[in-house]
């Protein structure tokens, strides 16, 4: 379990770096602080190019999570269908095969190996972005609910229809997960405060007149 919980953390990282920072960092020009870093990007602040171009980004990926559960379901599913028809000569009779042992029989009509990590450091990952940015594209925050209630329906069907049997984990994965949405909302406090104080944002000289 320890191991699956350094996993999970590390996959977590990697997404969250991904998704969160590296779209920032990629439009970033940060020329006027004290290191820039080689960042010489089109945006200096949060204000309406970031908006337009880096936050619709961020809508943009948030919302393919929410319904990319759902893909990953239907294309596992005609794949693993398509293995088992073309093993069964396409016929509804399981106990008509090509299969030469019963090792490859099982491999075939067995379900997936049920990831936990992955499906944790996925959910971590919306809820990190959604608070990281939330302030500022409150829209995230529907996104992010749908998304988890996708994530549910999906692995609850996952779970009758879909999967082998998991092995038995203790709680000191969840638990580790709970404890670390608990810094969620330091990213909201910091971010909206950027976000709130940015005088490109809320001042009135940045924009022009239609």
């Amino acid at each position: 379990t320890k191991r699956l919980v350094r996993t999970t953390l590390v996959t977590f990282y990697v997404l969250f770096l991904n998704t969160a920072f590296l779209v920032v960092l990629v439009n970033a020009n940060m020329q006027e602080q004290p290191f820039s870093f080689g960042l010489k990007g089109p945006i200096s602040d949060f204000n309406s190019d970031w908006f337009r171009i880096t936050g619709n980004f961020m809508v943009s990926t948030m919302i393919f999570n929410a319904y990319y559960p759902v893909l990953e379901f239907f294309m596992y599913y005609g794949m693993r269908w398509w293995y088992r028809m073309t093993d069964s000569g396409w016929t509804n009779d399981k106990m008509k095969t090509k299969t030469t042992s019963i090792q490859s029989y099982i491999d075939i009509r067995a379900g997936p190996e049920y990831l936990m990590h992955f499906k944790y450091s996925a959910i971590l990952n919306s809820v990190f972005v959604t608070f990281m940015f939330g302030f500022g594209i409150p829209i995230l925050f529907p996104i992010c609910a749908v998304t988890l209630f996708v994530t549910y329906l999906i692995e609850q069907s996952s779970f009758y229809y879909s999967y082998k049997l998991p092995p038995m984990y203790d709680e000191l994965l969840s638990q580790t997960v709970l404890d670390t949405c608990m810094f969620a909302p330091l990213f909201y406090l910091g971010f909206g405060y950027w976000m709130a104080s940015s005088r490109q944002l809320i001042s009135s000289d940045s924009l022009a007149e239609i």
